[in-house]
């Protein structure tokens, strides 16, 4: 035995008989790990290994090989978790007894629950420690800045992404600056906005970083171009700064990063050019550009990476053709790249001559551009593809059979295209690997036999507006694990197969909807998984199907279902949100069970013969933001409980029989929009609250009851209101002045949002289309003489109507302010005066009803200038003098305008005017009757009488000038004479 094997025996002996060696690990630092344990909460016994003498065999603790120390702490909780249920990680409070582990130099505590802990500082007294990864563990709070003394840490993650609350840093990153051995950094999700000025400068003094991953931080701020970050530049190889909002151009010291594998600047505000020179990170792998405002043109030079294989320039607006796209992939970039994300960039021309150039692609979304013109045969090359976006283009032409022979293809979505022609069982002949299957909006007759089996088994169906029909297509039988089946508008008729409702579990999303399918609905399908179930406009009838209990979307409106409400309503579904029932024959009272769907949203059961009493629990339905249960039978008061829905944004309870007040707890739904109680028996004055409270108000309808007094002056605090129906009713009094300063009456083609202003209801984000799904709101408008239903464009309608009341006094001269007033009806009430001249300031103006009243006096020239101008209605006053004409009154040539008034003359009515009747308006605006032009004409005949005058004296005073005259008239008779001239001339 040598001299150094028996030093060292002896090493080991004198430690043996100190007692510090006791079957691996030593007994300080066995006794430090059993104390930080005593601190951990444990409930799945996770650690149930952390027993005995040898702490080196206890899991996730490692020992030297040679000294027995501890020098690697495992706890990351998907390495000790073993087949245990989850929920079970470790939480607790971190014990300083790891100090005692002074040869510690690896620890990792990730993807615990320390439950809203701030890491402690103490971690920065660990000072060989190389590795430190303390990511999704639960840790909030700041960062301390000890950790700055870990001067050999070559490893640190503090990815707090997932936490909602999450950590920080204040004031200064400078402590970073102090690791030198920093390899690897990644903070995603730590809120560095107190620091946004001076982050980079920290990070660039690593002068061995190769990994940086900042995510998510809120970061503002970062230097375009410094020789600063020179060092840096040389050692870094992956750089991720997605998500945060910084706003600048292309840096440029990243060109100088010639290691990069991979940049994400996805998703912050980066602008201008994307720089040519990007085509000399020859090592880039993956370049992630994404949802910024990068313009084009696209860089030629991407097309030199040869060894890309991710490209994202999604949601930019990169100015690209097929030109271009051409040259970029005819380089090594074209052969290699497997994913290509140009969603939303601006894309023209057409696939063909450049398509064909990805041969290696397996990813490829060029969705929401302007592509144009027919998929090429060619794709059918791509035999790597495995997914395919060309959603919502302007391709047409016919679908290629050759994209049948794509046998990898997993995600087919070509919807919302111009695509036409038949689809076949050859366009899927191959495609076994297909799961996912959208051909909506298209123009395409998919034409398959009945006894065809397809090739794969699909998870999501969707031939939205193709045609299918009549029948239901019978291929579909065999599949059996989608999730997601789209058939509507797609010219199915008839009942649905037997075989159709033994839905699967997996079924999630079914939209059968604007079809012409018969017949009934099983009470089996509540046993289906079903979360959103879209039947609407269809002939089903029979009874209400009691509903699935996962149902979150329930549109069964537009049918001819009958019966009452209980098989919807008898069971309460805790998960539904949106449910449509509108334009059946529902009968029956509105039972109380309503009252436990408490996460309802909307609620629509309109144009149904519904009877009874409201219920009085409204106070359970907190959630609810839309209530449309107009055209029924509903009687009795509105019940003062439905003040409780703070969050209501429409109430419809229009044509029905409600009577009583309005109660004043509908005061408290303060960020209502919609208030509809049309057409009820509904009585007293008009509430003043809704002026003072309901403040954000858009449509205001209370017309055809039986509401007295004036018309509150309060209401012109309705700063939003587009929207005021108050006819047919018992109203007294004078139109207020102050209605001429309603604020979205007044400007001209305004862009308004919708009624609901971003109403949305998360269904379920992972649902595809159906991510959000909102209620659109209708109202019916009396203008033009008839009653129009507004749905989709009811945001761009402005209305005024105050007809068949009692009012009384003059046309307040203030509503020539409303420019962007649309329909303005104040008929069958006892208005006097004159039409006021400034109507001619209502530039918007489209029907105009003056009819039925006591106005006097003539009809004001201005009302000529309302180019818009389709319906006017003066008929039944005392109006008199010449009816204006010219501009848009030439198109009203109707003498039913104007009946009614027997001083009224001129066109369109027969009656000629006399004399001395005002001077009718010119077509382009005349005003002959102006005084200025009276004077012109005046002079201009002096004129012409001093000029002739002159001649005649100049004539008699000189005899030259006679003999010349009348040689000239003898000359210009006989010119113009031809028998005189022949004469003449001979």
């Amino acid at each position: 035995m040598n001299h150094c094997n028996l030093l060292h025996l002896l090493m080991l002996l004198g430690c043996l008989c100190l007692g510090e060696l006791s079957m691996g690990c030593t007994k300080s630092e066995r006794l430090a790990l059993v104390k930080f344990k005593a601190g951990l909460e444990d409930p799945h016994q996770l650690l149930s290994s952390w027993t005995g003498e040898d702490c080196c065999t206890w899991r996730g603790v490692n020992c030297d090989n040679e000294t027995w120390h501890v020098v690697s702490l495992d706890l990351q909780y998907h390495h000790l978790y073993e087949g245990l249920s989850n929920g079970g990680k470790l939480s607790g409070e971190l014990n300083p007894s790891l100090l005692a582990l002074q040869h510690l130099n690896y620890l990792d505590l990730s993807s615990n629950n320390f439950k809203g802990t701030e890491i402690p500082s103490f971690i920065g007294s660990l000072s060989g420690l190389s590795y430190l990864n303390l990511s999704n563990a639960g840790f909030i709070g700041r960062i301390p800045p000890q950790l700055g003394n870990l001067t050999r840490l070559r490893h640190l993650d503090l990815n707090s992404f997932y936490n909602m609350y999450g950590l920080h840093v204040d004031d200064s990153l400078q402590w970073l600056s102090s690791l030198s051995s920093l390899q690897y950094l990644d903070m995603s999700g730590v809120n560095l906005a107190k620091v946004s000025s001076d982050w980079f400068h920290s990070v660039s003094m690593l002068p061995l970083l190769s990994v940086l991953i900042l995510p998510n931080c809120q970061l503002h701020w970062l230097l375009p171009s410094s020789p600063l970050y020179l060092n840096l530049t040389n050692s870094l190889t992956s750089i991720d700064l997605s998500n945060n909002q910084i706003n600048s151009t292309f840096p440029l010291w990243i060109l100088n990063c010639s290691n990069l594998v991979h940049l994400d600047l996805w998703f912050n505000h980066f602008h201008g050019p994307i720089p040519e020179a990007i085509g000399n990170l020859k090592s880039l792998e993956v370049l992630q550009l994404g949802i910024n405002d990068f313009v084009g043109p696209l860089p030629a030079s991407i097309g030199d990476l040869c060894n890309l294989q991710t490209l994202d320039l999604s949601y930019n607006n990169m100015n690209g053709d097929a030109i271009t796209l051409a040259g970029i992939f005819s380089g090594c970039a074209g052969a290699n790249i497997g994913t290509l994300n140009l969603r939303s960039s601006n894309l023209s021309g057409e696939l063909s001559g450049w398509l064909e150039m990805l041969s290696g692609i397996t990813i490829l979304d060029l969705g929401n551009n302007s592509l144009h013109g027919p998929i090429p045969a060619s794709i059918g090359n791509l035999l790597n593809l495995q997914t395919l976006y060309l959603t919502y283009n302007g391709l047409n032409g016919t679908l290629p059979e050759s994209i049948g022979q794509l046998s990898q293809l997993k995600v087919l979505e070509i919807t919302g295209n111009s695509l036409t022609g038949v689809v076949s069982e050859a366009h899927f002949a191959n495609l076994s690997s297909l799961e996912s299957l959208s051909m909506s909006h298209n123009s395409l007759i998919v034409n398959i036999s009945e006894d065809w089996v397809a090739p794969f088994h699909l998870s999501a169906i969707a031939f939205r507006s193709c045609q299918l029909g009549p029948g239901f297509p019978e291929w579909l039988r065999k599949q059996k694990d989608y999730y997601m089946l789209v058939l509507s508008n797609a010219g199915i008729s008839g009942t649905l197969p037997d075989w159709f409702w033994g839905l699967s579990y997996s079924v999630t999303i079914l939209d059968l909807s604007e079809n012409q399918i018969t017949g009934t609905i099983p009470a089996a399908v509540r046993f289906a998984k079903i979360g959103i179930i879209n039947l609407r406009s269809n002939k089903f009838e029979g009874p209400l199907p009691p509903l699935p209990l996962d149902a979150i979307y329930v549109d069964l409106s537009d049918n001819s279902f009958s019966g009452d409400l209980v098989p919807i309503f008898s069971e309460s579904i805790s998960t539904l949100k949106l449910m449509y029932l509108s334009n059946n024959f529902l009968n029956g009272t509105l039972p109380a069970s309503i009252c436990k769907f408490h996460r309802l949203q909307v609620i629509d059961i309109s144009s149904n013969s519904i009877s009874g009493e409201l219920p009085t629990c409204w106070d359970n339905l907190f959630a609810l933001e839309a209530v449309n249960l107009e055209n029924n039978s509903l009687t009795g008061e509105i019940p003062g409980s439905i003040g409780s829905l703070s969050l209501i944004q429409v109430l419809h309870l229009g044509s029905n029989n409600l009577s009583g007040e309005i109660p004043m707890q509908l005061s408290d739904c303060r960020i209502l929009a919609t208030l509809d109680l049309g057409g009820n028996k509904l009585s007293g004055k008009i509430p003043s609250w809704i002026g003072e409270s309901l403040t954000l108000l858009r449509i205001l309808r209370l017309r055809s009851n039986m509401f007295y007094g004036d018309i509150p002056e309060e209401l012109i605090n309705l700063a939003s209101l587009q929207i005021l129906d108050l006819a047919e009713n018992n109203l007294s009094g004078v139109v207020p002045k102050s209605f001429g300063n309603f604020a979205t009456m007044k400007p001209i083609n305004e862009a308004r949002q919708s009624i609901l202003d971003g109403f949305r209801s998360q269904v379920l984000t992972s649902l595809g289309n159906y991510s959000r799904i909102g209620y659109t709101d209708s109202l019916s408008v009396v203008t033009k003489g008839r009653e129009l239903e507004y749905s989709k464009t009811l945001q761009f309608v402005t209305s005024m109507d105050f007809s068949c009341n009692q009012l009384t006094g003059e046309i307040p001269e203030q509503l020539g302010n409303l420019h962007g007033l649309q329909n303005l009806n104040l008929s069958g009430n006892h208005l006097i005066g004159r039409i006021p001249d400034s109507v001619g300031g209502l530039k918007s103006l489209e029907s105009f009803d003056l009819s039925r009243n006591e106005l006097s006096g003539e009809i004001p020239p201005s009302i000529s200038v309302l180019t818009s101008l389709s319906h006017l209605n003066l008929s039944y006053n005392n109006l008199s003098g010449r009816i204006p004409s010219g501009n848009q009154l030439q198109t009203l040539d109707d003498s039913s305008i104007y009946i009614g008034n027997d001083e009224l003359c001129g066109p369109p009515l027969k009656v000629k005017c006399g004399v001395n009747e005002t001077i009718a308006l010119g077509e382009e605006g005349d005003d002959s009757d102006d005084p200025e032009m009276l004077w012109l004409y005046f002079g201009s005949a002096v004129g012409y009488v001093i000029g002739l005058w002159a001649v005649c004296v100049a004539l008699l005073i000189s005899e030259a000038w006679r003999n010349s005259f009348f040689r000239l008239v003898d000359y210009m008779h006989m010119k113009f004479t031809p028998s005189l001239s022949m004469k003449y001339s001979s």
